[in-house]
């Protein structure tokens, strides 16, 4: 969770600070969870609606608030995602993020209904993270987004110490390694989140077994 790329401070406060936005950013997933649950009603395939940008910039000026100049807003720079001076991913330019993210939505939208929880989840994940439409902040809101999506499709927010959002984090290299793969498959004009389902799964998995026993 820790990151030392902020805008308006960095250091221990700003890691303080992180902490205390994520637990916002959970507490607004499960508001999240129950405003479409209640408005849009169940179905067999869970909530009816699905999460809008309006959510997913909410979800970063939450998990942003007092980094960023600007939390909550798309970007209108250009960023890279790099491991030292490798650049692992170029991501598209800024004046293609709002275009991309409307594309991103209107997929969700349409596609929402016969998802799986882990499809839907798992779609969220990497073309959030693709697309990288915020300065920085992208991976924590991408995760709360997705998270978001997977609690929809159940239709009620998942019980469990250790959540899929945190699990992510604990296993970075296998999801780098994830994302990596649905990159490539992308690049070659054939979408597979098969590797990024099966690791969520498992994260899945692991989180319903942190259940406390009663």
């Amino acid at each position: 969770m820790k990151d030392d790329n902020w805008e308006l401070i960095n250091g221990p406060v700003a890691h303080e600070i992180e902490v205390l936005n994520y637990s916002n950013q959970v507490n607004n997933i499960e508001c999240l969870v129950k405003f479409l649950v209640e408005t849009g009603g169940l179905s067999e395939t869970g909530c009816q609606l699905s999460p809008t940008s309006k959510a997913l910039k909410e979800l970063h000026r939450t998990g942003t608030l007092f980094l960023l100049e600007h939390p909550g807003e798309y970007r209108t720079k250009e960023v890279h995602i790099g491991n030292g001076e490798v650049v692992v991913h170029e991501p598209p330019t800024c004046e293609e993020v709002e275009p991309l993210i409307d594309d991103f939505f209107h997929d969700l939208h349409i596609n929402w209904p016969n998802y799986e929880p882990i499809d839907a989840c798992a779609y969220a994940l990497w073309r959030i993270n693709w697309i990288h439409p915020f300065v920085n902040g992208n991976g924590r809101t991408a995760r709360a987004f997705s998270y978001a999506c997977l609690c929809l499709k159940f239709g009620f927010i998942l019980p469990g110490t250790n959540t899929v959002t945190d699990l992510i984090m604990a296993n970075r290299e296998r999801f780098y390694a994830a994302l990596k793969s649905v990159d490539e498959s992308y690049d070659k004009g054939k979408l597979d989140l098969n590797d990024l389902t099966d690791f969520l799964t498992d994260l899945l998995i692991q989180q319903l077994e942190s259940i406390p026993d009663t």
